[in-house]
This record gives structure tokens, C-alpha cells and sequence, in this order.
């Protein structure tokens, strides 16, 4: 259907994609896919209510002015440090992509010649220069790879072999299909595409087909030769362009981290420092009355913790995409102890 010109039925789309990404797992959803604005305005919910709990029970009479004027002080300061710090971090990601020439042309005929091993991996004449489509390629020849697998496992000559066959096509199929169904979803981006493909440990995949290739082959029929070395192929591709949209991801994101940072930071500093200034009134009464103060101070408390919160969570996201790409494949420290610990994998001694 064809959206009409300034249509908004892209927000239920993106809300009902949000949905779905919690609904399929709230912790990860919490930690990685999720919108950071959204897990921030969350904590803020959190937050304001638990404030507003305090106050109407009475544990907070907001009678005396020197411990709210303690915690403006705090928060003003703080903010100006953390927005300060944060923005030029930023800057110095920002610069380190300054490039001559030459890197320009060497990194582009490096990429050129990966699209062109992909193309001839998946057998396809072009692949789709946006991320989460070329994602979505390859994952698409990984599951029609699996599908193939599923037909000819019972082509294992024994019991042992049809098992570990069996968990590997069983652990891909999963995974693949929750892959695809949010890479086919309109809302999706570029950085779901590297989310949903850091959720499974593409080494141990590899390292089980490379087990099943060296050891294990002669206990398969023919059938099942060509799939696996074409699926070990295609996950290793996949391995590569996380990593190569790793590094795009994290300096868009450490951009966008600082400008939403100012631009949540500049209404609480102001509305911090206008509290703050309203109790430099004479007298020793409160400058407003008791029921919006009830209102207003916790209300400015909380927009003081929302560069805090903001920034937790772009920090925690940042962390755990770097965490999760930290080995260097083919080298892995994830690897399961039944897949690590082979002798086959330990060499001999």
C-alpha cells in the first residue's frame, strides 16, 4: 500500500515493531534492540513515580530548603560535566574518521571484493547495497541451506552423527527465523540487523560445521557435503559484515548519543536552575506553596536524572555490542565446553 505524502502511519508501524521486540525478549529488548529513548523515558517512569510515591506518603515535607537546594547544586553540576565529557568523546570518534584518499579507495576495493565473495557464495549476481536487506540475503541462504540440511539428515550413517547434524540445523533454524522475521519487518534499520545478528555465537556454528566436515563427514551421504561447506561459507560472511556494520554503528551511535544528550540536558539544566533561583525569594517561608512544590521539585528531580538515564542506556548497549565481538574469529573464548574441549579442536599433545 502507498503511504500519502506526510502519512504518520510509519509511528504505529515503528511502535508495533517496538512491541514485538519485547514481546520476543524483554531483557534483551531492555539491554540492546530496544529505542534508548524509550528505555530512558521507562527508567524516568520508574523513577518520577517512585519520587512521587515518596513525597505523598509524607517521608518528604519539602519544608526546608537547604537539602532540595543540595540536590539542584548536585544535579546542575553533574549534568555539566557529563554532557562536557560526553560531547567531546564524541568529537574524538568523529575525527578518527578523517581519512585520505588512498584509505578511502583501499577501504572501497575492499569492500567491492567482499560483496563480490558474498555474491558468488549465495549465487546471485547482486546483493542489496543497505545493510539489514544485505543481512537479510544472507540469512535467507542460511536458512534454504538448513532447509536442505533437514531433508538429507537422516542420510547419517549412525546415531551420533544424525545428533550432532540434528543440533546444529535445530539451533540455525531457530535463530534464522526470528532473523528474518524482524529483517522483513518495514520498521526495521541497520542496527537491528546487527543486533539480531549478534544474538548467536557464530563461531561455535562454524566450529560444530568444521567438526562435522573434518571428523564426521564419512558418516553422511554425499548429499550433505555441499550444504555444510556452503553453510560454514555463509556464516562466516555473516561474521564479517557484523563486524564491518559494528564499526558504523558504534560511531552513529556515539553520535546520536551526544546530540540527545543536549538536547535532554538543556531543559533539565534550565528548569533545575530556575527552581534553584526561585529560592533566593526573601523570607524564610517556602517560595511556593506546599501543593506545588509536592509537584514541581520531584518533577525537576527526575528531569535531572535523565541524562543519567540516557546515557546508561546507550552506555549498556555500546558495552554489550562490543562484549559480544570481542574475539577475533576464528579464535573464540565463548565456545561451549562440548565444542571447545574436543580433542580435535585441543590437537594433540
Amino acid at each position: 500500500m502507498t503511504r500519502a505524502p506526510g502519512s504518520t502511519d510509519e509511528e504505529p508501524s515503528w511502535i508495533a515493531f517496538e512491541l514485538e521486540l519485547l514481546r520476543y525478549d524483554p531483557r534483551e529488548w531492555l539491554l540492546v534492540t530496544g529505542d534508548r529513548l524509550l528505555v530512558g523515558l521507562l527508567g524516568l517512569v520508574v523513577l518520577a513515580t517512585t519520587f512521587g510515591l515518596v513525597v505523598a506518603s509524607g517521608l518528604v515535607p519539602l519544608r526546608k530548603e537547604t537539602p532540595i537546594l543540595f540536590l539542584l547544586f548536585a544535579l546542575i553540576g553533574a549534568n555539566f560535566t557529563l554532557i562536557a565529557i560526553v560531547t567531546s568523546l564524541s568529537q574524538l570518534v568523529l575525527s578518527r574518521r578523517l581519512e585520505s584518499p588512498g584509505d578511502v579507495r583501499r577501504k572501497m576495493h575492499e569492500t567491492i571484493s567482499y560483496r563480490e565473495d558474498v555474491a558468488e557464495a549465495i549465487q546471485r549476481p547482486v546483493v542489496p547495497v543497505k545493510p539489514d536487506a544485505f543481512f537479510l540475503v544472507l540469512y535467507q541462504r542460511v536458512r534454504a541451506d538448513v532447509d536442505l540440511l533437514e531433508r538429507v539428515q537422516s542420510g547419517g550413517r549412525t546415531r551420533h552423527a544424525r545428533e550432532e547434524l540434528g543440533d546444529l540445523v535445530a539451533g540455525l533454524r531457530a535463530h534464522t527465523d526470528y532473523v528474518i522475521d524482524v529483517l522483513e519487518n518495514p520498521a526495521s534499520e541497520m542496527k537491528h540487523a546487527l543486533f539480531v545478528s549478534l544474538t548467536a555465537d557464530y563461531e561455535e556454528f562454524v566450529h560444530r560445521t568444521w567438526y562435522l566436515q573434518a571428523e564426521q563427514l564419512d558418516e553422511f551421504t554425499d548429499r550433505v557435503a555441499e550444504p555444510l561447506s556452503r553453510l560454514a561459507e555463509t556464516v562466516k560472511h555473516i561474521e564479517v559484515a557484523s563486524r564491518t556494520f559494528k564499526t558504523v554503528f558504534i560511531e552513529a551511535e556515539v553520535s546520536e548519543l551526544s546530540r540527545v544528550l543536549l538536547y535532554v540536558g538543556l531543559p533539565a539544566q534550565i528548569g533545575a536552575v530556575v527552581v534553584t533561583l526561585l529560592y533566593t525569594a526573601p523570607g524564610a517561608a517556602p517560595p511556593l506553596s506546599l501543593p506545588v512544590l509536592r509537584v514541581l521539585v520531584p518533577g525537576v528531580l527526575t528531569a535531572g536524572f535523565a541524562p543519567f538515564l540516557v546515557l546508561s542506556s546507550y552506555v549498556v548497549r555500546l558495552t554489550i555490542v562490543a562484549r559480544r565481538t570481542a574475539d577475533t574469529f576464528p579464535f573464540s573464548s565463548q565456545l561451549t565446553d562440548s565444542i571447545a574441549m574436543r580433542d580435535d579442536f585441543v590437537g594433540e599433545s
